[in-house]
């Protein structure tokens, strides 16, 4: 991991706040206001995690107040200019989180201090059709699921160049080292360590097939193909974005060229977080 400094070499730095829209982070808010104050900071509301805000291409900082799905959006914001994020978790899970909410003003003091790293995390880009391609990132994972009621949904996957299965299913997850522990890991795929460079590929309820679950090496692109005979398909991204994928389409999923970028206070470790939230 790299040191992490709040300092900036171009003016004021800018802290963005992105906030969970249940409004029960008003104490934080104020805790943020204050040190930000105290460092010469500027801070500006990006919204909820339901009506973001753009970040500014000067912002050093983005602190996340909610569950992982804020922490997620505030990724999904984050990325284009390449600034951390701090999660400060109001769920039950919080893999994402560095710090409570109760202890948010030790957290802000540690940056303040230059005692925080960057944790970087592999990140994918996933593209869905052929002609009309829209292009998304995730941090988790990218769900292919067929619409329930219409049958079942069936996929060619090509792995790294190769054509290696045939999925009549519910569909297939396809996840980073951090989404393994979401979604994946309750179809039954491994927990696989962030720090990795790997793609995590697991079927959804597959038919004949006796594949549980593949780790691949993140160089391998991942090529999905809808038969024309599959039921309608969605594409779910992150537990959040829904988009269609028609049958015949295609969905290809590859490494982000950038990673997710996450602030750490104080030191963790993978199986530390397993043996303590799982």
């Amino acid at each position: 991991m790299e040191a992490f400094s709040i300092e900036s070499d171009d003016g004021s730095p800018v802290i963005g706040v992105l906030a969970n829209p249940s409004g029960e982070c008003g104490p934080q808010l104020m805790t943020i206001g204050a040190w930000a104050s105290e460092h010469g900071l500027e801070v500006v509301d990006l919204g909820t995690s339901a009506e973001p805000s753009d970040v500014m291409p000067e912002c050093r900082l983005v602190i996340a107040l909610g569950g992982d799905g804020t922490i997620l959006r505030a990724l999904q914001l984050a990325l284009a200019h390449h600034a951390p994020v701090l999660g400060v978790n109001f769920g039950h899970v919080g893999f994402l989180a560095d710090t409570d909410g109760d202890d948010l003003d030790a957290a802000l003091e540690r940056i303040g201090a230059g005692l925080a790293d960057v944790d970087e995390r592999t990140a994918l880009v996933a593209e869905i059709g052929t002609d009309d391609r829209v292009q998304v990132v995730a941090f988790n994972d990218v769900v292919v699921g067929r619409r329930p009621g219409f049958g079942t949904a069936r996929l060619r996957v090509e792995l790294g160049g190769e054509s290696t299965l045939a999925l009549n299913g519910d569909g297939v997850v396809v996840a980073s080292p951090t989404g393994s522990t979401a979604y994946t890991l309750g179809a039954g795929g491994p927990a696989v360590a962030p720090t990795l460079d790997a793609i995590v590929l697991t079927p959804l309820a597959a038919q004949g097939s006796p594949l549980r679950s593949l780790v691949l090496d993140g160089g391998d692109p991942v090529i999905i193909d809808a038969d024309p005979l599959s039921a309608p398909l969605t594409v779910e991204i992150d537990g959040r974005t829904i988009h269609e994928m028609p049958a015949p389409a295609r969905l290809a999923i590859r490494t982000a060229p950038r990673k997710a970028r996450l602030v750490r206070t104080l030191p963790r470790t993978f199986l530390g977080d397993l043996a303590e939230r799982l």
